[in-house]
């Protein structure tokens, strides 16, 4: 009974080897996609956190670069908006 097991092997070895490497391969392969769907995440967390600090700075630019707020930062130095209408300097090209 054991030659006869022992036969079975040893003309089916190139297909327990190829069957052997197949299983090899596709567990390779599930770890691979397993190491890029965790950095998928990681880089989608980091864009958040980006997108989340570059709309906290648009809107304090926005609101730091506001007429009333620009004028009442140069009130304290003295200066004011200009009532005048500005002038056109044109230059002749002879």
């Amino acid at each position: 009974m054991n030659k006869y097991w022992l036969n079975i092997v040893i003309k089916n070895i190139f297909l327990i080897v190829f069957i052997t490497f197949l299983g090899l391969v596709y567990i390779a392969n599930v770890h691979v996609a397993e190491r890029k769907m965790l950095k998928i995440e990681k880089l989608k967390k980091e864009v958040d956190t980006v997108k989340y600090r570059y709309m906290s700075v648009k809107q304090k630019i926005l609101y730091t670069s506001a007429p009333s707020v620009i004028e009442k930062k140069v009130s304290d130095k003295g200066l004011k908006q200009s009532t005048k209408a500005p002038k056109v300097i044109k230059l002749d090209k002879s």
